[in-house]
């Protein structure tokens, strides 16, 4: 066992039932004041930004793997509580079919339109009714790749905060600033309101990905898979792109959408790492 163990309960947690083991399992949809992290890699990530971790959980079986002894010996660095499950216990809190082996509780807050706006150079990724929770993750880690202010979740999207969204994001969802909004017309005329202009996704679009200009402060609406974005959102932008695809492709995946258009804007804005 690595050293961190010591800073454990005492004896592993074996019952299904262990209060918390309940306490994990209803962290998992982001709903609630706590939010599940899954797997050592995206603990790691929570440390690292300097997040609170109230709680790691570890299968007895991973704890002496080289990559997690390390993780715990991080958390316990930051002070975060460990305990230790049998694998039939850490099974039942785990949401995945095939356990990492690591789980961890910490706290987010979503953000506000007046501050993913800001800045005379904003880039706002718009998610509208993106249910599927790993594209919705593989678009908010894009969106910090490209250098994005803050990404707004609207509609009936899928939660920014839920396990799975979390960890499509690889991290990024823990350090961006995200809006929610459930009305998704409200949450772009917000943006708009801010000095924003909005670029609506569009197979139907007249004007290529290449021909719009996407300097200055701009919001890049996306969305739902198979659907599209809804014709209030679309009435509301100011322009409308498509994607440029040799046939017979007719559609991309939501997150590599746009992804394309906000790598664009990072080149037209001739951003550099």
């Amino acid at each position: 066992m690595p050293a961190a163990r010591s800073t454990a309960s005492p004896d592993p947690i074996a019952s299904r039932r262990h209060p918390l083991l309940g306490r994990v399992r209803a962290a998992a949809d982001g709903h609630g004041d706590e939010v599940l992290l899954e797997g050592p890699h995206l603990v790691a990530e929570a440390l690292a930004a300097g997040l609170p971790v109230t709680l790691v959980l570890v299968a007895v079986s991973a704890a002496g793997r080289p990559e997690v002894a390390s993780l715990l010996e991080s958390a316990t660095g930051h002070g975060a509580p460990l305990h230790y499950a049998s694998e039939a216990a850490f099974a039942a809190a785990s949401p995945t079919r095939t356990p990492t082996g690591v789980l961890a509780l910490t706290s987010l807050s979503l953000s506000t339109a007046d501050r993913v706006a800001a800045g005379a150079d904003a880039l706002v990724s718009v998610a509208v009714g993106v249910q599927d929770p790993g594209n919705l993750g593989t678009l908010m880690r894009s969106s910090e790749a490209a250098g994005a202010s803050g990404v707004a979740v609207l509609g009936a999207s899928a939660h920014p905060f839920g396990w799975k969204v979390l960890r499509g994001s690889m991290g990024s969802a823990l350090r961006l600033p995200i809006v929610r909004e459930a009305e998704a017309g409200a949450g772009v005329r917000a943006l708009q309101q801010r000095g924003l202009r909005l670029v609506a996704l569009s197979a139907a679009a007249k004007h290529a990905l290449y021909e719009v200009d996407l300097t200055g402060p701009l919001a890049v609406c996306a969305g739902a898979e198979g659907t599209g974005l809804p014709p209030e959102v679309l009435a509301l932008c100011d322009t409308h792109l498509r994607i440029p695809m040799h046939p017979p492709v007719e559609s991309l995946n939501v997150g590599v959408a746009a992804s394309l258009v906000l790598f664009e804007a990072m080149r037209q804005r001739g951003r550099r790492t």
